[in-house]
């Protein structure tokens, strides 16, 4: 491994450490997503951990519920190793980009949908309770 791609490895592992970090900081707060907390909107990802922990105890009908896509961040993942090893064939480069285009607009797609035909507290759509309505309603009278 050349230094480059050591350097590439140590920040993209600081990153995930610094991710890690903050997330666990929010759940101790009891915030358990910042952007529905932030906006009362849910986001695109919203459900995924629980979808991939319901993977982790084999329950896919459980994953599907909470995120359809739980499954599109690994496809994702395995597209960028397999550029990232240094394959310059166009063909590739094409299937890639087609590849992850496809991917971000499965996850549109499926927040289209979750926002607007379904029921349920997994995703939401409630700006009146984003931050400053709550402090709002709370402190100001």
């Amino acid at each position: 491994m050349n230094s480059r791609n050591k350097k590439e490895l140590l920040n993209m592992l600081s990153a995930v450490t610094v991710i890690v970090l903050v997330y666990g900081l929010f759940n101790l707060a009891g915030i358990t997503c910042p952007i529905k907390y932030i906006t009362g909107i849910s986001c695109l990802g919203c459900g995924m951990t629980r979808a991939w922990i319901s993977v982790l105890h084999l329950d896919l009908k459980g994953a599907f519920y909470y995120h359809p896509g739980f499954l599109l961040p690994l496809a994702a993942l395995v597209l960028f190793i397999i550029k990232s090893q240094g394959d310059k064939n166009i063909k590739f480069y094409k299937f890639y980009k087609i590849s992850m285009f496809t991917i971000i607009m499965l996850f549109v797609i499926i927040y289209v949908v979750r926002i607007v035909w379904t029921e349920g507290d997994i995703v939401v759509f409630q700006p009146e309770n984003n931050i400053l309505s709550r402090f709002m309603r709370n402190y100001i009278h």
